[in-house]
């Protein structure tokens, strides 16, 4: 077959591979979980009073491939992955890599130079992010990933800085994340300004829920399916009808 003959046109419709982060407390696990048929693969505590099926509390990187071999390879039905959380599974790999060149901190493997968090950053790749590309494409699954937030500060080529809300995680792996995933999403608790300037919660029962599906200079967040900027209920419903009504853009991709 000559080269010509691969090439392909038009879209190539495949599971959504998204990443919600956002303050604890807001229920991103409680989303995740009523996305279709979820498990979970738990790296932190916090799933005990949330329904869904979930593998046991990994604690180590062997465990945590061996979940993962086990939702590829074996026989099941579920159309959906979560991994809870980015921020906790960066502390395995983490661990994993200072442990492997005797280190007590990532900053200081392998003689430091930034040398800890670049192994960390090819273990991300080509251990755990190569496994969920065979599950979305062998599977068909959507890959959920769940992350905490933090404000940040941000640099820009004239020399000036902004603070911005992003993902919990290493530079490099935290960029490397967002640039693999359609949808980043940030996700908050709708609040309102009173007379003094402080913050009233907004709807009942602790507040209605938000999210934001594109960025700005204070937030990082982008979508490939032409979602438009603003606040989105942070109900599954809502994100499926936005990404079905989407114009298919680059929307803050």
């Amino acid at each position: 077959m000559s080269l010509l003959q691969k090439l392909t046109t038009g879209k190539t419709p495949a599971p959504p591979r998204v990443l919600i982060y956002s303050d604890p407390g807001v229920g991103k696990s409680s989303f995740a979980a009523t996305a279709p048929k979820p498990v979970f693969i738990p790296l932190e505590d916090g799933l005990d009073q949330i329904s869904c099926t979930k593998f046991p509390h990994v604690k180590d990187f062997a465990t945590l491939i061996a979940d993962l071999k086990a939702v590829l390879n074996e026989e099941h039905d579920f159309q959906t992955l979560v991994i809870d959380s980015l921020s906790a599974l960066q502390n395995v790999v983490s661990d994993g890599v200072c442990a492997a060149a005797g280190a007590k901190f990532l900053t200081a493997a392998y003689g430091g130079y930034n040398r800890g968090p670049d192994a960390a950053l090819v273990q991300f790749r080509k251990d755990v992010y190569s496994l969920l590309d065979e599950i979305r494409q062998k599977r068909n699954m959507c890959i959920i990933q769940i992350a905490h937030s933090h404000d940040e500060t941000v640099k820009y080529t004239d020399g000036t800085t902004d603070r911005r809300t992003a993902p919990r995680l290493i530079a490099a792996i935290r960029d490397w994340v967002v640039e693999w995933n359609d949808i980043v999403a940030y996700a908050k608790i709708r609040t309102m300004e009173d007379a003094s300037g402080g913050k009233i919660v907004i709807g009942k029962n602790g507040g209605d829920r938000e999210m934001y599906c594109v960025g700005d200079t204070r937030l990082l967040a982008k979508n490939r399916y032409g979602i438009p900027a603003g606040p989105l209920p942070f109900t599954w419903d809502a994100f499926v009808t936005a990404m079905k009504s989407g114009s298919g853009a680059n929307g803050g991709s």
